[in-house]
C-alpha cells in the first residue's frame, strides 16, 4: 500500500468536496465539537501545510500540492523528525497521520453538511489500519489531542462507522 498515494487521493477527495461548500455554510457546526465548517476549512489548511513544513499561506490546494511534493521528495518517508506532541517520527508515519485526519475530515465535512458520509472504503480501510496503530496516549488521544479516544460500536458496523469511531467520533452524529 503506497499511503502517499492514497493521501493524494484523499487530498483531492477533500477538495472536490470543499469546492461544493458555500460561504454561508461556513458557520455550521461538525461532528469536531471545537470547529464549525469555516473552522475546519482553516485547520484542513493550517495542518496540511503544517504536515509539509511551511507557513499556511495559501489555499488547500496550494497546501495539497505542497504536502505533495514533500511526502514525495527523496528519502522523506525515512526521515525521522520531531512531530510535535506526537515526538520524534519517520515521515512515513506522517504520512499515514495526515492520510488518517484527512479521510476522517472529509466525513466530517459531508455530515455537517448532512450529505451520504459513506468514505471511499479502499481509503477508509487504510486509514482504519492506521488509525487503530495509534497510541492511546495523551499526546495522541484525548478531547485536546489529535485524535480523541475510540468509541464503542457494533462489532458489525460499517467499515466507515469503524474508522470514525476509532477516531473518537459517534458515526451516528447529525
Amino acid at each position: 500500500m503506497d499511503l502517499r498515494a492514497l493521501n493524494r487521493q484523499a487530498l483531492d477527495v477533500n477538495l472536490e468536496l470543499i469546492a461544493t461548500i458555500r460561504p454561508d455554510q461556513y458557520e455550521l457546526r461538525t461532528p469536531c465539537a471545537k470547529w464549525n465548517i469555516g473552522e475546519l476549512l482553516q485547520h484542513l489548511v493550517d495542518s496540511t501545510y503544517g504536515f509539509a513544513g511551511q507557513p499556511a499561506d495559501g489555499s488547500y490546494a496550494d497546501a495539497a500540492e505542497a504536502v505533495t511534493r514533500k511526502f514525495n521528495s527523496d528519502g522523506y518517508l525515512d526521515e525521522v523528525a520531531d512531530f510535535g506532541t506526537f515526538g520524534k517520527l519517520p515521515g512515513s508515519v506522517k504520512v499515514g497521520v495526515h492520510l488518517v485526519d484527512t479521510v476522517v475530515h472529509a466525513w466530517d465535512l459531508n455530515r455537517a453538511l448532512g450529505r451520504p458520509a459513506d468514505l471511499d472504503p479502499v481509503l477508509a480501510q487504510a486509514a482504519l489500519k492506521l488509525a487503530e496503530r495509534l497510541p492511546d496516549t495523551p499526546q495522541v488521544r484525548g478531547p485536546e489531542a489529535a485524535f480523541n479516544h475510540p468509541v464503542q460500536i457494533a462489532d458489525d458496523a460499517s467499515l466507515t462507522d469503524r474508522l470514525i469511531a476509532m477516531s473518537g467520533r459517534t458515526p451516528t452524529w447529525a
